[in-house]
């Protein structure tokens, strides 16, 4: 079985969680806190992916929703006070990886094509619609046909075949005590 090293910065109480229960998984209030008055557009698509993903890596019972982590250190967000950064090994079995501009895809409730042809196509139905901000489609509930494909589309964001940005991420469904192998407090 192959390893992957990853890195999560997360709230400082993930690690006294992770201390004291040998585990540390996402909570709903985690992310109410964190995202404030934006947390409903967040939720929405963080229980889309929690759903979907589920299909990808089973999700252990009991668990909410992802930890995000980076295949580099730089690129899992600066430390700021009250944060602690994970450098993880993890068995690949249990990371979820996809490209980081699907992802962004989806926070802006964007299609995401198959391919040229499927985008230009798409991009021809929002045109005839009238359509010139495609993140309304799933923002209200004036075209849902549209949105019914907008949403759907977003199952690709698995597939390793098609590429938004061609840099991946990955999220975790947990962070176990033995993946833990170095914490990093700021300076």
């Amino acid at each position: 079985m192959s390893k992957i090293r990853l890195w999560t910065t997360q709230d400082k109480r993930a690690l006294k969680e992770l201390e004291a229960r040998g585990v540390y998984r996402a909570k709903l209030g985690s992310i109410i806190e964190k995202y404030d008055s934006c947390s409903d557009i967040y939720l929405n698509v963080y229980r889309w992916f929690s759903n979907a993903a589920g299909n990808v890596v089973p999700k252990p019972e009991g668990v909410e929703f992802p930890i995000w982590a980076a295949f580099e250190k730089e690129l899992s967000f600066g430390l700021i006070e009250g944060q602690v950064r994970f450098e993880l090994e993890v068995d690949t079995e249990n990371v979820i990886i996809f490209d980081s501009g699907k992802w962004d895809y989806i926070l802006n409730n964007w299609y995401i094509p198959e391919n040229s042809k499927d985008n230009e196509e798409f991009e021809k139905k929002l045109k005839s619609n009238g359509i010139n901000n495609k993140s309304l489609i799933c923002m209200t509930n004036f075209y849902p046909i549209l949105k019914r494909e907008v949403e759907n589309s977003w199952q690709r964001l698995f597939d390793p075949d098609i590429k938004i940005s061609g840099e991946n991420q990955a999220t975790l469904w947990e962070i176990r005590a033995e993946w833990v192998k170095n914490i990093a407090f700021p300076e």
